[in-house]
Parts: C-alpha cells; sequence; structure tokens
C-alpha cells in the first residue's frame, strides 16, 4: 500500500467497505480452463482464472452458459481448453515452479513474444547441445525447447531470451535475416522437433475410409504421396491443420503443430467407430525432425544418399523412407511448411547426431547455416502460409481463409454440410494479407498480432500474426476483415478489394496505410546451383 500511495497519493483517502480473500488457481500458461475434459463424460470446467477472475468471468460465464445449452463452444476456445495441455503440465513440482511466475506476472505487460523462465529444458531433441553450441536461444512450445535463432555473436550477450521490443528492430533482427537468407539462397538446417506427429496404422482400408472421413481434403493417394489438409468440426471450423503422409497402404505419418499433440490426439482417438481396428501413436518424441531447406538442399542431401532425388525421382508432396549417410529408414518429406525447396527429415532419435553431424560436415561446401523459429516465421508470413492456433482455428473455415482448393467436396466428411450452406449463404470474414506501406522499421513500432484494421476509418478485424518479409522489404501482417454482412466468395474478394477503400493497420496507437492482398505476392525463385557458381535473385 506504501507503494502504490507514492504513485496515487489520493487513495490514502479512501474508505475500504470491502476486502475480499479467496483462493486463485494458476495455469501453467496464465490462461484460463474452460471445457469438458476429455477423459471424463459431462465434466465441465470454468476455473483456473490466473489471478483475472474479476474481468474474465463475466464473459466466460456467458460462454460456459451458451456451451452447456447446445454443447458446442459459441466461438473458438482452443487457448482455454484443458486440452491444450500435455502430461508433463500435471506434475506437481513443475506447476510449483510455474505458478510461481505465473502469479508474479499477473500485472506486467507481457510482449506477446515473452517465454517463460521456470520449469525449462524439460523436453528437448538428441541436436539440443550442438544447437546450444551454435548459439541458439530457445524458446518453449509445449515444454519442448526449440531454437528461435542463432546469436552468432558472442560480443552481444544482452540480446534477451525470446523477446521483442515494442519500437525499432529488434537486437535479433540481423541474425533471423542472415538465416532467412540461408533458407532463400543456399541451405538452411531447422529443428521442427516440437511438432506433434501420429503414426496411423491399420489392417484394410477402414483405416483409409476413417481418414477419409475425418479429412476435408482427400487423403486416398498412391503410396508415396503427401496431402495437406484439414479436420473440420461441425461448424466447418479447423481442428486442425496438417500434413498427412501415406507411407505404406495401410499405415500414415500425420505432423501438425506442436499445440495439437493432446487435442489432436485425443480427436483421431474419439472418431475410430468400434468395427475399426486402427492404431494412433503419438510419436512425437520418437522422431528428431530436421527441415532441410533452401535451394542447394536437393544437392546437399543427394551427397548423403544413393537414392535419387532429382525433381522426377522425389517431386514435391511425395515421401520414402531414405538411408542418409550410414542411418537407415529415414522418412523423408518433400515439404518444409513455409515453401522454399526441400525436405523435412523425420529420424529416430538414435541416429539424429549422426544425421546432423554429416549434414553440417558435407554443408561446409554449400555454405549451410542453422535457422530458427523466427526466421522460419518470416518464410510462411511473406507466402501467405496459415499456422493453426495463429492465423486460423476452430472458429476459421476453408471458405473464409481462401482455402477451398485444398477441400474435396465429392466425398464425405465433417464439417461438409456446413462449408457447403456457408457457400450458399455466404461469409462473413475474409482472410488477407496486409503489407505496410510507410512504415519504418528502426523507429516505428512493430507488429505482433491482434492489431485492430481499419477500412476507411472503420474497424473492419484484427490481424493474427506478422513478420518482417526480407524479400518484399517491409512488415507483413496476416489477418481477417469483415465483409459487411453475408457475401458469397466472389461478392466477398470484390467488396473488400474496392480500390475506394483505405486499409490501415493500428500498431501501438499509431496506424499505417497497408496494401491488401488475397494472393501473395509473387517472390523470385532462386537457382539451385552449387554456391561457388551461385548468383542470387534480386
Amino acid at each position: 500500500m506504501e507503494k502504490l500511495a507514492k504513485r496515487f497519493s489520493s487513495i490514502m483517502d479512501l474508505e475500504i467497505e470491502e476486502l475480499l480473500s479467496f483462493r486463485e488457481a494458476f495455469t501453467p500458461d496464465g490462461l484460463p480452463i474452460v471445457g469438458f475434459l476429455p477423459d471424463f463424460r459431462n465434466y465441465f470446467c470454468l476455473t483456473g482464472m490466473s489471478g483475472s477472475a474479476v474481468s474474465l468471468c463475466p464473459g466466460l460465464g456467458r460462454i460456459a452458459a451458451q456451451w452447456l445449452l447446445s454443447s458446442e463452444p459459441p466461438t473458438d476456445t482452443s487457448k482455454f481448453e484443458v486440452s491444450r495441455f500435455v502430461p508433463l503440465h500435471c506434475n506437481k513440482h513443475y506447476l510449483c515452479q510455474r505458478a510461481a511466475e505465473v502469479a508474479g506476472s499477473g500485472f506486467n505487460s507481457l510482449d506477446p513474444l515473452y517465454q517463460w523462465s521456470t520449469a525449462r529444458n524439460l523436453r528437448t531433441s538428441p541436436l539440443y547441445f550442438q544447437f546450444k553450441e551454435a548459439g541458439a536461444v530457445f524458446g518453449e512450445a509445449m515444454g519442448f525447447e526449440q531454437a528461435l535463432y542463432f546469436a552468432t555473436d558472442k560480443s552481444l550477450p544482452s540480446v534477451e531470451i525470446g523477446i521483442n521490443y515494442p519500437v525499432g528492430k529488434p537486437k535479433w533482427f540481423p541474425f533471423v535475416a542472415s538465416e532467412y537468407n540461408a533458407c532463400r539462397e543456399r541451405v538452411a538446417v531447422m529443428d521442427m522437433s516440437a511438432h506433434s506427429k501420429f503414426e496411423i496404422v491399420g489392417r484394410d482400408e477402414k483405416v483409409v475410409n476413417y481418414l477419409q472421413r475425418l479429412c476435408s481434403a482427400s487423403v486416398d493417394r498412391p503410396v508415396g504421396t503427401t496431402v495437406f489438409t484439414g479436420m473440420q468440426n461441425a461448424r466447418g471450423g479447423y481442428v486442425a491443420d496438417c500434413t498427412l503422409s501415406r507411407f505404406a497402404p495401410f499405415q500414415y505419418l500425420l505432423a501438425a503443430p506442436s499445440s495439437q499433440q493432446t487435442r489432436l490426439f485425443l480427436w483421431l482417438k474419439q472418431h475410430i467407430e468400434p468395427t475399426e481396428v486402427i492404431s494412433v501413436h503419438d510419436v512425437t518424441s520418437k522422431y528428431t525432425t530436421l527441415n532441410v531447406l533452401g535451394p542447394t538442399s536437393r544437392l546437399l542431401l543427394q551427397e548423403l544418399t544413393d537414392q535419387p532425388l532429382d525433381s522426377q525421382s522425389f517431386p514435391a508432396f511425395r515421401c520414402k523412407e531414405l538411408n542418409i549417410g550410414c542411418a537407415s529408414s529415414l522418412k523423408a518429406v518433400s515439404v518444409t511448411h513455409c515453401g522454399e525447396l526441400g525436405w523435412t527429415l523425420y529420424i529416430p532419435n538414435e541416429f539424429a547426431l549422426h544425421v546432423f553431424q554429416e549434414l553440417m560436415r558435407l554443408g561446409k561446401s554449400y555454405d549451410v547455416q542453422l535457422s530458427g523459429a523466427y526466421a522460419f516465421n518470416c518464410l510462411r508470413i511473406e507466402k501467405f502460409f496459415v499456422r493453426w492456433g495463429v492465423d486460423i482455428n476452430s472458429s476459421a473455415t476453408p471458405n473464409e481463409c481462401g482455402r477451398l482448393f485444398r477441400v474435396n467436396l465429392n466425398k464425405d466428411f465433417i464439417g461438409k454440410k456446413a462449408l457447403l450452406m456457408e457457400r450458399e449463404c455466404g461469409v462473413r470474414r475474409r482472410f488477407v494479407q496486409l503489407l505496410l506501406k510507410d512504415h519504418d522499421i528502426n523507429n516505428d513500432p512493430w507488429p505482433q498480432g491482434n492489431e485492430p484494421i481499419y477500412r476507411n476509418g472503420q474497424f473492419c478485424g484484427l490481424t493474427t500474426s506478422a513478420a518482417y518479409a526480407f524479400t518484399l522489404g517491409c512488415q507483413v501482417c496476416l489477418g481477417h476483415v469483415s465483409v459487411d454482412g453475408c457475401k458469397s466468395l466472389r461478392e466477398a474478394d470484390s467488396f473488400i478489394q474496392n480500390v475506394n477503400f483505405v486499409y490501415e493497420v493500428e500498431i501501438a496507437g499509431k496506424r499505417f496505410e497497408v496494401q491488401l492482398n488475397l494472393h501473395s505476392p509473387k517472390l523470385p525463385m532462386v537457382s539451385s546451383e552449387h554456391p561457388q557458381h551461385y548468383r542470387p535473385t534480386q
């Protein structure tokens, strides 16, 4: 009270009419827990307010009431559901450490990229120490340590872990720029082991029918094919946005964002019918996942395997088992999740160190570079690639997001009726890319996501994520904008692209005019020649 009185002297003249003292529940991420428990029938939770009960309870109480009455939440609640956690979040020692930090941060203004410092180094890939030695600055994803960027300049010890700055370039900017250039111009290696991974195995065609029922894209493709697909709920919203790779007639490997590990596993298990003999295995901790990407990634990997990797033998969206170096039966998928040429390698943990060392040894002649999550984010946002849990969620549909090209309406799947009805009745919003104009990256505030979007001065939506686009040379935001009532897709697109509309994004109270895109601008292609003869496209 004494410290408070120094800042607000008039508070000492107020009378205390009522003093409330009550217990509070804190969660590992500081967000409340709302919804049905997946392991118990008809057990609903509304708890874990983490010191914000007074401000949160009215809104959450309304959501809970509507949810209980209709059996469906009225809006996206994925950030609040208990299925966002993994078993380690139930560990008592973990909770004691993390809860103390969460409680202490309740009145702090946390940066969107803030990283918790307690209960860390729990889940690490076999390459953790190699990456740490290379200067990796780690962040946490579902308890998993993942490299955010590599602080190669050891003379800058003040580079804070995972923290951005509201105004001007963050201190990690030159590191991320270097990693981005490696991905676009040479070859880079990323550790993406934190991503959720599931093996789905059956005895017969029932496993294919099961996945066809869950996925909005057709996954009944030949063995050796990889498919980008959504899994929709009954309202057509995204339960998951993932890749499915068919390695055998009745065996698939599913990869999804790290935040999906529990919720997607439960979704997959819950939809197996009694007559279907299907196994779903969470293999997230079984494989070390390396993303080898860039124009010379094919040349580097070809030196490590006898199997051909040319564009005819191993084109994009394909999967095979490869021998890399002396390691056998690695799962390779020709998808990088950010639009660059390359392969994602799913490596049994016992082979991870060998494969990594071989990549770095032979990669010296290709000027290989380690890269982190921040550079990956720049690549995907520049190319208009969405991320589940950030840009899309259970309330966003393929119609709104312009991703109907990934939906096969010639088969039945969960959410098909809702998508067809939405096409007939129209959409209320569209997912767009926004390129900031006249933004000074050295002196202006940087977008982080959740900034308001204005159309001719009127609020029309929010950004979802943002990054600096090094090739385009500007800040880029992704976000949703309203279309003024329900409109068909063609009408909606025509409406939001009206030449008389001026769009702005407000960042820290300052508005910036933006260029609105429904499709990412074409980026220059980069040659895949050997670095000795390479000339990057400007």
